[in-house]
């Protein structure tokens, strides 16, 4: 009977410090979001400003197209979920805590823009509905260039080694503009899902 009872107050014990552990590290996890959250709005504010700020210059594009790594290029707005994000030049796990990040291997305003985004987690999670557009959906993208809008023209599963759709636009003749959105698919780490728009 006292072999039952020292078992039960030892599962207890076990039940209780895992609970402990589970709420620290979900508050370590709603912590780290918020802060995320708050340096993105800061980013956000200052992306505004700089867009702003670079729309009197001549030649903006070149200034745009000499941005480094973790530089803010733009902002992204898909109104039908709600998005509104800072885009930051490059895709490292840094960049994409706070903001959407651009691929470098894409254009940066003519030809084929392709950002990236995580669609959970303690980063900001810009993506996390991207998988609720639909074709003919409005995407817009604001650099210090100017404004572009972007219909959704496909939306597609692709494997994580397929890089063709972030590649820049080669085709000089007939060359379109489109953008791309790239996010994880939950469950399944070999494959993301892609989002195509073309400018309208």
């Amino acid at each position: 009977m006292k072999k039952i009872k020292k078992t039960i107050v030892g599962i207890c014990i076990c039940i209780l410090l895992l609970s402990c552990v589970y709420v620290f590290e979900l508050n370590i996890c709603k912590l780290t979001y918020v802060n995320n959250k708050k340096e993105a709005q800061e980013i956000m504010k200052n992306a505004y400003n700089i867009i702003e700020s670079k729309n009197d210059k001549k030649d903006v594009y070149t200034e745009l197209s000499k941005s480094n790594e973790n530089d803010i290029i733009g902002i992204l707005v898909i109104k039908k979920i709600d998005v509104k994000a800072p885009v930051k030049q490059g895709t490292s796990q840094q960049i994409m805590q706070t903001s959407v990040g651009h691929f470098t291997e894409s254009d940066l305003w003519d030809g084929n823009v392709s950002l990236a985004s995580h669609n959970s987690g303690t980063s900001m999670h810009y993506f996390e509905k991207i998988n609720k557009l639909d074709v003919n959906d409005e995407i817009i993208y604001i650099t210090s260039l100017g404004e572009r809008k972007y219909k959704v023209q496909c939306v597609s599963k692709i494997k994580d080694t397929d890089w063709s759709m972030v590649k820049k636009n080669e085709n000089t003749k007939n060359k379109e503009n489109t953008i791309t959105l790239i996010t994880c698919i939950n469950g399944q780490p070999d494959y993301r899902l892609c989002i195509r728009g073309i400018q309208i």
